[in-house]
């Protein structure tokens, strides 16, 4: 039996291409395992940091260790940008972006010697997935591929190339009909850069979403990550009129300095993103807002990171994600000579960790005893359902009915987000009382 484990780190886009890769192998007889040994092994990587590069390294190694006989082909970013280092794993090809898409035809060549294929990072966004493998709830749909902003620190628009290549919307609304008619309930729609989509078709972001708001169906949508200049007031009107958008979105700041923004290549102030918050809340007071910020970038000084905590502070977001920079080669930014020495990275990143707990903490308080909708997506004991809710914070609750709506009414918090009650139980447990 011709057996396959795909593992994916990094994006959405890279999910999203993992699933497109595995329908194209089980189409062609191969079967796809979620866990386990296989014949052929496929590590899609991502090279964001360098920490994530080390775990696509160790994760070759492994697999090599327990499997010497297994076929493993190394794809995405790491490939891309890198494919001479790449080669010097225990890898039998290494795979650019663009071949993703032939991934049976490359599968099919291997003959014994290793094989380096990689070209360049401008194919048209045409696949089309018809699920997802792994999530039996959610789907993901890449509309868009490449970056051309400049930021200083970021490889990606380089593995990725820097030119905006955007899915046609009548493609989009096929794929989208089709997964509303499998029953996902909830879609979420990413890009590299995804709030350029249509940039060079003639076309928006808000195009898109107004090409399928009247698409009927038990589902919600989710966008993946914007940046603050692409978040337009015709976008915003946008979440305010359409109740199957999700009011949450993850806005990737990296910085609550100006100084450090302008060095980083960012098109925005703080400033300019706390007028985005405040236009999103204004349509609702709860809008979830979830970020990225990078710690120690060359040249930050003390005061630049103090205006990093006191960005936390005012904005309250349900979730941080706080990195460490690394320098990624061939970004201008490894060529700054003002490094942040190691231990003070740690140190802020250690204090940024806090607050950004405690500016979750409070976010989530404010929506005790507020009603949600949660999609269960797993039992974490019997009887016990866990899923996020449409602000995308995770809900603990009695039930029962994975993949499906549940309206509950939060009732406290917990570690990771908060504990909750169905609305329907906890009106049979009042009637009864009475």
């Amino acid at each position: 039996m011709r057996t396959v484990r795909i593992e994916t780190f990094g994006c959405k886009v890279n999910q999203y291409e993992s699933e497109y890769m595995a329908e194209q192998l089980e189409k062609a007889g191969y079967t796809v395992l979620p866990a386990g040994e296989a014949s052929y092994y496929i590590i899609n990587s991502c090279v964001v940091t360098q920490e994530v590069e080390k775990k696509v390294r160790r994760l070759v190694k492994s697999i090599r260790r327990k499997n010497r006989d297994a076929k493993i082909v190394l794809t995405g970013c790491f490939a891309q940008l890198s494919p001479e280092e790449a080669k010097k794993l225990p890898v039998n090809m290494v795979l650019g972006i663009s071949e993703k898409k032939n991934i049976v035809d490359h599968l099919l060549s291997l003959n014994g010697e290793q094989k380096l294929v990689v070209s360049a990072p401008d194919s048209p966004v045409y696949e089309k997935v018809k699920g997802s493998f792994e999530d039996r709830t959610r789907a993901y749909i890449k509309v868009e591929d490449g970056c051309d902003n400049g930021c200083t620190y970021c490889a990606i628009r380089f593995a990725r190339g820097t030119k905006v290549r955007s899915k046609p919307l009548e493609l989009f609304k096929e794929e989208f009909e089709k997964m509303v008619m499998k029953g996902y309930k909830e879609i979420v729609i990413t890009g590299v850069n995804l709030g350029k989509y249509g940039k060079d078709i003639g076309t928006t972001l808000v195009d898109l979403l107004k090409s399928v708001e009247r698409v009927p169906g038990d589902y919600r949508v989710r966008l993946s990550s914007l940046n603050v200049e692409d978040i337009t007031d015709e976008l915003v009107e946008v979440f305010r009129d359409n109740p199957r958008l999700c009011p949450h979105l993850h806005i990737s700041v990296q910085s609550g300095s100006d100084r450090v923004l302008k060095r980083m290549g960012r098109r925005y102030s703080s400033s300019d993103f706390l007028k985005v918050v405040e236009k999103l809340r204004s349509i609702d007071p709860d809008f979830s807002i979830t970020t990225d910020i990078i710690v120690g970038f060359p040249g930050e000084t003390d005061e630049d990171f103090l205006e990093t905590v006191k960005l936390l502070e005012e904005v309250e977001f349900s979730r941080v994600h706080i990195f460490r920079y690394s320098p990624r080669p061939g970004t201008p930014a490894s060529t700054f000579s003002d490094a942040v020495p190691e231990h003070k990275k740690k140190e802020r990143l250690n204090i940024l960790k806090e607050k950004a707990k405690e500016v979750s903490h409070r976010y989530k308080r404010r929506t005790v005893n507020k009603r949600r909708k949660v999609l269960a997506e797993w039992y974490i004991a019997k009887g016990v359902l866990s899923g996020y809710d449409e602000y995308y914070v995770k809900h603990e609750f009695v039930g029962d009915g994975i993949g499906m709506f549940h309206d509950v009414r939060v009732k406290s918090l917990s570690e990771e987000g908060v504990i909750s009650c169905r609305v329907d139980l906890a009106e049979r447990a009042v009637h009864s009382r009475g």
